[in-house]
């Protein structure tokens, strides 16, 4: 059988799983070009802005893959040893993180934190109690989305019609989200908690797969994504962003952020999405130092996500240097950004490495 025809006989399931690292990577490096704002074209020149606007669906991506991984997390864990695995995963950055910034921002900018703002920092609550020096709202959100994790997939996993339980969560959830309109902190965590339903109920899609009386969507996931699939999942891609860009040019910035009009039509644009992007790398050909580079800065992309955060907004907000410099200054510096994060995510997994040596 040719590498073509094999590419074709992958089922969505199947691309999400062997791709997963790779789409992380890809929406690492679109989230750092929307904070960059790379080649100062952004504001003014097309597809430039575009791109940017677009890149909140990034982070639904995030979300949704996070989604995947957890629900299978969930299935080969009990209840303890999942939470202990999240952390052990989670706390070894976030706690490395504030010692960066503790040190630096001391030595560097004069500023300092308080007890409870290294408390807040630590127990993921600093960000909705608005505290100072709390660092980024997406790893408060991420935690919450760990901690109730358990909840959807009992019913996911105990569900005969997986698709029916999931559009019923993903409604509960966008319903509730609106008691957050005006509240621009929160509205943004909890409006995007359909993409990580959809993550998880597209990982659980297997399970029902096997079942006879499977939702028949829920069931084609696991089925070979033909070539008509593919030209849907493009059609609905287009529609949503045709969507998004009219309301991002009909309605003020002060509407888009207080009732989430930035990412209502993103959301379920993230699926689709993640089918176009498995679709393009499983292509002849594709296995190469691009896609070794994609998944290297996925498996990354906390560290990768976190440190180019932290120099863009303290080295370029706060001191001005980067607004300062040229654009082959800034490009080099969101390089230098991801270099640092896969240093950073090779050292903690050495750390972490000897220290189980060490216990073994």
């Amino acid at each position: 059988m040719s590498e073509q025809k094999a590419s074709e006989k992958l089922s969505f399931y199947e691309l999400l799983s062997r791709y997963r690292s790779h789409l992380m990577g890809i929406a690492t490096l679109w989230v750092m070009y929307n904070h960059a704002m790379l080649m100062g074209l952004t504001a003014t020149h097309q597809p430039f802005r575009f791109l940017q606007l677009a890149a909140h669906v990034s982070v639904d991506i995030f979300f949704l893959l996070s989604g995947f991984g957890i629900y299978h997390s969930l299935s080969r864990n009990n209840t303890r040893d999942y939470f202990i695995k999240r952390l052990t995963r989670l706390m070894p950055v976030w706690g490395s993180f504030l010692l960066i910034h503790i040190i630096v921002d001391k030595l560097v900018f004069s500023l300092s934190f308080s007890p409870k703002e290294i408390i807040g920092f630590l127990t993921f609550q600093g960000f909705a109690a608005k505290l100072g020096n709390q660092g980024n709202w997406y790893v408060y959100t991420i935690f919450l989305y760990y901690l109730i994790a358990p909840i959807p997939y009992s019913f996911l996993k105990e569900s005969k019609h997986k698709l029916t339980t999931c559009a019923a969560l993903v409604a509960v959830s966008w319903i509730a989200s609106y008691s957050y309109f005006g509240n621009r902190d929160l509205l943004i965590t909890f409006v995007r908690i359909p993409a990580f339903l959809i993550g998880m109920y597209l990982a659980s899609a297997k399970e029902e797969a096997k079942d006879d009386k499977a939702d028949r969507i829920t069931g084609s996931i696991c089925h070979p994504v033909t070539r008509t699939g593919t030209c849907i999942c493009l059609g609905i891609a287009i529609a949503l962003g045709a969507l998004h860009w009219f309301i991002l040019e009909h309605c003020s910035v002060d509407v888009l952020w207080d009732y989430g009009l930035w990412w209502h039509a993103l959301i379920p644009m993230a699926a689709p999405l993640c089918l176009l992007f498995c679709r393009l790398f499983s292509l002849p050909g594709k296995e190469g130092v691009i896609l070794k580079i994609l998944s290297a800065i996925g498996k990354a992309s906390l560290e990768v996500f976190l440190i180019h955060l932290y120099i863009f907004k303290y080295w370029g907000e706060i001191t001005g240097i980067l607004q300062q410099k040229s654009v082959a200054f800034r490009i080099g510096i969101w390089f230098f950004s991801i270099l640092l994060g896969l240093l950073w995510h090779a050292l903690l997994d050495l750390i972490t490495k000897l220290i189980k040596k060490g216990k073994a």
